[in-house]
């Protein structure tokens, strides 16, 4: 926008939402190949020795600060003065978007970090859940709307806000990995409600703010004694006629301990372009918790917002920060699939093709794949008993197409024994295992999803000595896990498959189904958009996160975020039902799915049930019996939230 002065008004379900226009935003310098974490696993020596320096703690102002809207078609605003989090009826789902940078004057390796988010109008009612999850920062925020977000990737860190709350702070340590730009989206699982940031208008709201911790100084070298004492006495045993503290032991200070605010743009050359607020600078001689200062900066307020305040003094426009030597490959500008098969971005997705038919599967996943026009990244697969080995041949030829990269899920459903007598060491079961185990090693590397008697609840008999209690079911599941590891079978993702019925999360045995997390990889769940009510409306939001009434249960996603936090969600089976009295309802479900998933950063992968007779009542899942289903489906698959490669 052209005019610095034009005010675009979006009107909202709880308040107006002010699009203030400035200047385009300037990234003066910047390498757009600087690093971006997803994880804390990157920082190499030679950076290292490059990001050394950092003045304590510092509050690193945005470079952008802005948000998306589902229910808005233009670009994120340059500078709006609210950051909204969550659905309005004007909106849609808002998605706030937040860009910094870091670099060697402002961080060091050792360091702690907090995204700081003053909150402008808090939620109504009983509060709302919100999250922060890594993104590829865009280069401009003309390119930044909903449908081109960028996908998500790692949630770092979960807050619950309500109307009392004034700032939410997010840890986002583990993002934070080398010098470069970093780019967070804001999101909320909650499909009603609604708040709004501080935008970033004068120089405040939003901050990212780190601690960095001085390197400790080397003890000073020790003189040697090349000959004897000549007093005959054993050095060893002698007490230091020195009372003083060495100097290992005193602090020693790397910064100026004066109350500078805000340092000298013009005093070093490589200084961070964005704004940044020096909050104590006083040294540290190790971790200690966040300080409890002001965050707000001493900037010019009558600077563009992410773009430094100039110097009156300066002969020319600031430095631009030196490239760092070492840099890594930015992680998250291309979405594919690292440790455990879990996305560095976006979700996979998979399908469980011809389910309940006597078809052939493999063949089956071909059509499908044909017809909605998207590789399946995930061939689910079900396997039953001790007789036949797998994956077979047709199961690991599907594996093998370089033009369609794809995994296998696969499900087994062990029989003959009860989940307490395979925990116990059953022989039929356990000569099995190792026949399994011998064959996965020579003739399948690959690593591949895999899940022991997937949806376990309905067949739980709660009842001492039955054998198929829940903690007897936990036990198999990690019975089985851990004797396929011992026996060399490193390349299986384990996935607790829960049945999405409500029903049974009101059981009091329902938390003794976990395995525990050292065996349990992704979290996955059957789902199927059937509507609660039978009345046509539910839509992909209840298939990920179903409440209930006025249970206790939070929802799945709910659930996961705050029990299993570190664990990748997956939709293990998900479907939405052909009905004759609601004919546009698969069509409705699979549109709502390409912006729902904006709700859910943790959800990273869809596997859909197809199937043209289910065993709960002949209902149908397949896709193409409308031509309005078909195209709704073929659109989500385009989604950028599932332009994922499969490594």
């Amino acid at each position: 926008m052209s005019d610095p002065e034009q005010r675009q008004r979006l009107w909202t379900g709880r308040g107006i939402v002010t699009v203030l226009a400035v200047l385009p935003l300037v990234l003066t310098g910047f390498v757009i190949g600087y690093g971006v974490g997803s994880d804390g696993s990157r920082l190499g020596d030679t950076v290292d020795e490059a990001w050394n320096g950092g003045p304590g703690t510092v509050d690193h102002r945005p470079l952008a600060a802005s948000f998306t809207a589902t229910g808005v078609t233009g670009p994120a605003p340059d500078a709006p003065v609210v950051l909204p989090v969550g659905y309005s009826d004007d909106l849609g789902i808002a998605v706030t978007h937040l860009q910094f940078a870091v670099d060697e004057s402002t961080v060091r390796p050792d360091h702690t970090a907090e995204l700081r988010l003053p909150v402008a109008a808090p939620p109504e009612g009983e509060g709302m859940t919100v999250e922060v999850t890594s993104v590829h920062p865009v280069s401009c925020l003309c390119s930044l709307t909903a449908a081109s977000a960028p996908p998500y990737g790692t949630v770092w860190d979960v807050a619950e806000v309500d109307s009392s709350s004034t700032e939410v702070v997010f840890d986002v340590t583990g993002a934070i990995d080398a010098p470069g730009r970093y780019g967070f989206a804001v999101t909320t699982p909650d499909r009603e409600a609604y708040l709004e940031f501080e935008g970033a208008e004068y120089g405040t709201g939003p901050a990212l703010r780190t601690v960095s911790t001085p390197p400790t100084p080397p003890a000073p070298p020790t003189a040697p004694t090349p000959y004897p004492d000549p007093t005959g006495l054993d050095p060893s045993t002698t007490p230091s006629q020195d009372p003083s503290p060495s100097a290992a032991d005193s602090p020693v200070p790397t910064e100026d301990p004066s109350p500078t605010a805000v340092a000298d743009p013009s005093a070093a050359p490589t200084a961070d372009p964005s704004p940044t607020t020096v909050v104590d600078p006083s040294p540290s001689t190790g971790p200690s918790p966040l300080p409890a200062v002001d965050p707000s900066p001493t900037t010019d307020p009558s600077a563009a917002p992410g773009v430094p305040a100039a110097d009156p003094t300066s002969a020319g426009p600031p430095a631009s920060p030196r490239e760092e030597s070492g840099q890594n490959e930015d992680q998250l500008s291309v979405c594919k699939t690292g440790d455990k098969l879990i996305p560095t971005c976006g979700a996979l997705v998979g399908v469980a093709p011809a389910a309940h038919t006597s078809r052939v599967k493999e063949d089956e996943l071909l059509t499908f794949e044909e017809r909605v026009q998207h590789t399946q990244q995930i061939y689910h697969a079900y396997e039953r008993g001790d007789q036949r080995l797998f994956p077979t041949d047709a199961q690991i030829a599907l594996t093998e197409d370089p033009e369609k990269p794809r995994t296998l899920f696969l499900n087994w459903k062990p029989q003959g024994a009860s989940w307490a007598e395979i925990a116990a060491g059953d022989p039929e079961t356990d000569e099995f295992l190792d026949r399994l185990a011998a064959h996965i090693s020579a003739d399948f590397d690959k690593p591949f999803f895999f899940t022991v008697h997937h949806e376990p609840e309905n067949d739980v008999v709660q009842r001492e000595g039955s054998g198929m209690e829940a903690a007897d079911y936990a036990d198999m599941f990690r019975y089985v896990i851990e004797r396929l590891r011992a026996n060399g079978v490193d390349n299986v993702v384990s996935v607790m498959n829960y049945m999405g019925y409500l029903k049974w999360v009101e059981k009091p045995w329902h938390d003794q189904l976990y395995p525990g997390d050292d065996v349990v990889d992704w979290i996955g769940l059957s789902g199927y958009g059937q509507s609660l009510h039978d009345d046509g409306r539910s839509d992909f939001g209840e298939i990920v996160d179903q409440t209930k009434g006025d249970t206790a249960w939070p929802g799945f996603y709910h659930w996961i975020a705050e029990e299993h936090p570190d664990k990748p969600m997956m939709l293990a089976e998900w479907g939405v039902f052909h009905q004759d009295e609601y004919p546009d309802h698969q069509t409705a479900v699979f549109q709502a799915a390409r912006y729902q998933m904006a709700h859910y950063p943790r959800l990273k992968a869809i596997v859909y049930f197809e199937t043209p007779e289910d065993s709960n009542g002949g209902r149908n899942s397949e896709v193409h019996l409308d031509e309005g289903a078909l195209d709704a489906f073929r659109a989500l698959m385009r989604s950028p939230y599932f332009n994922v490669r499969l490594e």
